[in-house]
């Protein structure tokens, strides 16, 4: 069954590795240190800082840690992203969901 096309982020663009992306920043608590990031997702071939350009400020952003300065990146828009992974099939289950799954 191929995705339905989401008028907010086109997955013709966006593919299944930048929702995979979207799953493992959320999976860490919807922030991540960038530099982190971007070590482990250009492995891939995906660059995080044009991926979070591409789906808008008012979802996921590159943003400074007030005191230290230091670079992250925060998913905002939670309910968008379990949105999107479910229309993907990339929902990562919490652990307690993997126990109730296999029962």
């Amino acid at each position: 069954m191929t995705p339905t096309p989401n008028p907010d982020t086109d997955p013709q663009d966006s593919g299944s590795e930048a929702v995979r992306f979207l799953a493992w920043v959320k999976k860490r608590g919807a922030r991540v240190r960038y530099p982190y990031c971007r070590k482990k997702w250009e492995r891939s071939g995906i660059c995080a800082e044009d991926l979070v350009k591409k789906f808008g400020d008012d979802k996921i952003r590159v943003q400074r840690h007030p005191s230290s300065g230091e670079r992250w990146i925060l998913l905002l828009d939670l309910p968008w992203a379990d949105n999107l992974m479910i229309e993907f099939d990339e929902e990562i289950p919490h652990h307690r969901q993997w126990i109730e799954l296999g029962k």
